[in-house]
């Protein structure tokens, strides 16, 4: 075997933080991570404690296997999230205890558990139990049935509240409007114990796009506060007991419009003049912690908030007093940070580049000083490339290094990844989709062309009404690669998944510039999209101005099934079977389109895989993916 043919297992063989809860003294991390040990084609899920000052890391006992989601109580009690007959349910250890009781009613948990301030209550996201059964007819009225990585959204998580005192289980405000049929997600407790800040998503008709916010009693009351939605609505509670509101991508404006921070004021919120908030850099690794928007607002002892910035594909983490005055940024460079924790004068955040795993970190609050690493998952990991960042005009880009001794016989063959969205950003995040090609003699490109978020409003939103424009900012890129003598000009390939899939079968249909391409998960046809993904009825009309019927040529003019009959660059297909966002129709129209145009064209089939279904699905899924893109790199820019 070839060393490029290990590296994606090897890669996954690192263990990565999937969540992590810290104590209330600050103290000690819990963490869940995920590996994929070599041999293996499974996942394994750990739970652990680590210390911060010691970094000594040590097991949880008395657990089942795969035992994950941590939760702490003031007093120091745990609460996680196990397996028990059969289904996910939450444990609770006592403080000074070694021994686990089960809490009846949370069975179902999907998300990780949260005690009150007092330490009396829990709270938790459950599936109704028993849920809705499979396989039987149903009738249902809404616009969206199945949600990607969800599955079916007849049996939404409920919010369930534990009261440990008198061990009784309750649903607040389950049956109100404004929460009945819609999906539970975040919660956050206010610092007196009487309200919970939910998250919610997936609206009941699905033509309401994106999360919004309820305000939850104790007492089962429900508020609803007048604020946007957006494509993530992220809570958070500052000592004196307003709420602050992360919200990105607002749904009063136009999609990819920049993120907004609200604070409660009175009877309403206040807008803070906080700029590069929020970020999004797509990276290809297992670590949902660094990817997770959980933590991208935290509260912070003194009245302040801990925010997650975004500026030209790179994550900072900075300092916010609502009282007034520029944020302070605290952790900043040539990487991605995330925060996941407060408590006291520590933040614990994440840490990854274009050449870095992720890590997690230490740092005091306010200033930053101190950090530190607190984890060395990397350690035995392979070497990653080395990384060249640049800019064209406006234009960032970055290539990973192919090894030298692929570059002495002059300018290597190169493959250009396009990030989907089109609204998010490439970066500073870790790729072990660009390290096995880069292993396997190509050099990678990518680059962030209009319609990236972190360079502006005006820049995101000049993709709208014109999806194809976005391909003259990947050429530029590749262009002044090829003028610089660092790629080979006559051996190009392109690759994307979601929105870059999309761009990947435009180039191929409309232009010769590439000798191959892959489109993982492609939009093709922007008509049947509208009618077939999760988000088609919300997300579309938001790109091209309206639905098809007011946009119809629109819709049809910049769909790449349109031009398939033109195509002349070989194309692997690669499609998710479970995938919701772009479903394999989309993949399969244009490989037959392809295929009747005479142009070599496959489809790489992975059975039991969502959208993301490369990065996060079945392992097995996840290497065939990078060996199939690879081979099919080679066969057509070497062999």
């Amino acid at each position: 075997m070839t060393e490029w043919a290990g590296l994606t297992a090897a890669f996954l063989a690192v263990r990565a933080p999937l969540h992590a809860a810290l104590s209330p003294d600050g103290r000690c991390l819990a963490v869940t991570t995920t590996s994929v040990p070599l041999g293996l084609d499974h996942e394994e899920i750990g739970l652990t404690l680590l210390d911060l000052q010691s970094g000594v890391e040590s097991p949880v006992d008395g657990l089942a296997p795969g035992a994950r989601l941590a939760g702490w109580s003031p007093a120091g009690d745990l609460a996680v999230v196990t397996e028990g007959d059969g289904q996910p349910v939450v444990a609770v250890r006592r403080a000074g205890s070694d021994a686990w009781a089960t809490l009846a009613g949370t069975e179902g948990a999907v998300g990780a558990p949260l005690f009150s301030p007092c330490g009396r209550y829990l709270a938790v996201a459950c599936r109704p139990s028993p849920p809705v059964e499979p396989g039987r007819p149903l009738r249902w009225s809404g616009a969206v049935l199945d949600a990607d990585g969800i599955g079916r959204l007849t049996d939404p998580p409920a919010l369930r509240l534990v009261d440990l005192d008198r061990g009784s289980v309750g649903t607040p405000g389950g049956r109100h409007p404004a929460m009945a049929g819609w999906r539970c997600g975040a919660i956050r407790w206010s610092p007196d114990g009487s309200v919970l800040a939910v998250v919610v998503s997936h609206e009941p008709t699905g033509l309401v796009g994106g999360q919004s916010l309820r305000l939850v009693g104790v007492d089962g009351s429900v508020g609803v506060p007048a604020l946007p939605g957006g494509r993530t609505v992220a809570p958070a509670w500052l000592d004196d007991g307003r709420l602050a509101v992360l919200i990105a991508e607002p749904t009063d404006a136009p999609a990819g419009s920049a993120a907004r921070l609200y604070v409660a004021s009175g009877s309403g919120f206040d807008l803070l003049a906080v700029t590069d908030l929020f970020g999004d850099v797509y990276g290809d690794q297992p670590a949902e912690l660094a990817d997770s928007y959980d933590g991208v607002i935290l509260g912070a002892p003194g009245g302040r908030l801990v925010v997650r910035t975004g500026h030209r594909g790179c994550h900072g983490i900075a300092v916010v007093d609502p009282a007034g005055g520029p944020p302070a940024e605290i952790v900043g460079g040539r990487r991605c940070a995330s925060p996941v924790a407060v408590a006291g004068e520590r933040l614990v955040f994440t840490s990854m580049s274009a050449s870095a795993m992720v890590e997690l970190h230490v740092a005091e609050l306010p200033t930053g000083r101190g950090e530190r690493p607190l984890t060395a998952y990397a350690a035995r990991a392979p070497r990653p490339a080395a990384v060249t960042r640049w800019c064209v005009g406006r234009l960032d880009g970055w290539m990973v290094h192919p090894p030298a001794d692929h570059r002495r016989a002059g300018p290597p063959p190169a493959v250009v990844v396009v990030h989907g969205g089109p609204h998010y950003a490439y970066g500073e995040a870790f790729s072990i989709d660009a390290q096995v090609l880069a292993a396997a003699g190509f050099a990678v490109l990518y680059t962030n062309p209009r319609g990236s978020t972190g360079y502006g409003e005006e820049f995101a939103h000049r993709v709208h009404g014109d999806w194809p424009g976005a391909l003259a900012d990947v050429l530029a890129v590749i262009d002044d690669a090829v003028g610089a003598g660092w790629i080979d000009g006559a051996r190009l390939g392109i690759a994307g998944n979601s929105y870059g899939g999309y761009l990947a079968c435009w180039a191929a249909a409309t232009t010769e510039r590439f000798r191959a391409a892959v489109a993982e998960n492609p939009v093709t046809d922007l008509v049947s999209m509208y009618g077939t993904s999760d988000i088609g009825p919300t997300f579309l009309p938001r790109q091209f101005g309206g639905a098809p019927h007011e946009q119809w040529e629109r819709y049809v003019a910049q769909s790449p099934i349109r031009h398939a009959h033109r195509a002349r660059t070989p194309t692997l297909f690669v499609s998710g079977t479970d995938d919701r966002r772009c479903p394999p129709g989309q993949a399969w129209a244009m490989h037959r389109g392809l295929l009747a145009a005479g142009t070599p064209s496959e489809v790489l089939v992975l059975p039991g895989s969502a959208h993301e279904g490369s990065t996060y699905g079945p392992p097995a899924c996840r290497v065939a993916h990078d060996q199939a893109v690879v081979a099919w790199m080679r066969r057509w820019l070497v062999g």
